[in-house]
């Protein structure tokens, strides 16, 4: 393949989240490898991290508030993204699944695809008005994406394990590359000290996350603070049962500049990720997981996620089933001093090759090997 590629990508690299610091992490490692790199999104609203200053852009004023924006978007990045391609003789990395099939129906072929979820089982179609027929068609688009790509990549194994048995598609075509973090980001907060009783969620506040479970934790008398950061479809309802329980120790941030989150996070005693079990849930690769991780923090996850299960084995974390209680397991770790101590030293230990770094060298392998 040319060393040129374009990364079409439909959303605001400037609104940081998981999704977006994935597709900004390869954009600016495959750039540091040498290939001509360059990106094709939507017209930002704010600033884009500095990591993407030094790439080539091509944004597309195009509207970009939501589902109903979703297919004049597609086209219109899937086709920008395909005529930079035909000038500079480059190859497509086509970010998710529909923009990928929406690329394939404007006659692109042999792209890399990068999906991030299985779109046609998100809530965010099957909650709409007709969502099972919505979601109809949203699969048929990609299908048309993962049956024309040269290669494939996804977050988890499980997440290949959906993918092939949905399109009956041969191992040697997928790829797994978890997400990351990146070093920089928290290196300056890796020597904070502990703030005693201090319980941490970091990340969006989508609808599988299970809000019981933080007002149940904020209730014990173990903590001190249950510290959300972070913004999403859940913070309302969050809000709410905040008041309506009376639970002083729930602090809910919503979203914090890194340096803030990252200064409350990095002294939490315990960090946490509860969420409700789906399929979808199995195969994500949670990118607040690997902070947690870098930041040596024990950890207290619901388990599914492949990195959940490997962190549980090495000793990093402990995993609690769907019929598990996730409040007593965070008690029994914050009642353990010598079991904390363990769980961050091998957090540490283990983060080195979580980091976008390694992740950013697997996927130039794949378009070494297509």
């Amino acid at each position: 393949m040319s060393d040129s590629i374009v990364i079409a990508h439909g959303g605001d690299l400037s609104h940081q989240s998981g999704g977006t610091n994935r597709v900004s992490a390869f954009a600016s490692g495959l750039a540091a490898k040498g290939h001509d790199v360059t990106l094709v999104a939507p017209e930002p609203d704010g600033t884009l991290p500095d990591r993407l200053e030094a790439l080539d852009t091509s944004f597309v004023s195009v509207p970009n508030s939501g589902v109903v924006d979703q297919p004049i978007r597609a086209a219109a990045i899937a086709r920008r993204a395909r005529s930079q391609a035909n000038d500079s003789g480059g190859t497509v990395q086509f970010e998710h699944s529909t923009l990928g099939g929406v690329g394939q129906f404007f006659g692109e072929r042999e792209y890399v695809l990068d999906m991030h979820d299985l779109a046609f089982a998100s809530p965010l179609y099957g909650d709409l008005p007709l969502g099972s027929a919505v979601q109809r068609v949203i699969r048929g688009i990609e299908g048309r994406a993962v049956r024309s790509a040269s290669a494939i990549v996804v977050v988890s194994e499980n997440m290949r394990r959906l993918v092939r048995e949905e399109w009956d598609l041969p191992a040697e075509k997928i790829r797994v590359i978890p997400n990351g973090y990146f070093a920089d980001t928290v290196r300056p907060y890796r020597a904070d000290e502990t703030v005693s009783g201090r319980v941490t969620f970091l990340g969006t506040l989508h609808p599988k996350l299970d809000t019981t479970a933080i007002y149940e934790i904020a209730a014990l008398p173990e903590v001190e603070e249950m510290v959300v950061i972070g913004s999403g479809a859940k913070e309302e309802e969050l809000r709410d049962g905040k008041e309506e329980r009376g639970l002083d120790a729930l602090r809910i941030e919503g979203h914090l500049p890194d340096d803030e989150a990252f200064r409350l996070l990095s002294r939490s005693a315990v960090a946490i990720n509860p969420q409700h079990r789906s399929s979808l849930q199995r195969a994500s690769s949670p990118v607040k997981i690997y902070y947690y991780a870098a930041l040596g923090l024990p950890m207290v996850l619901s388990a599914g996620p492949s990195v959940a299960a490997k962190l549980d084995d090495e000793g990093a974390a402990k995993t609690v089933q769907s019929d598990g209680s996730f409040v007593t397991a965070v008690q029994n770790v914050l009642s353990d001093e010598t079991q904390r101590s363990e769980m961050r030293a091998t957090a540490e230990r283990l983060a080195d090759e979580f980091s976008w770094s390694h992740r950013v060298a697997s996927l130039s392998e794949v378009y070494e090997s297509v």
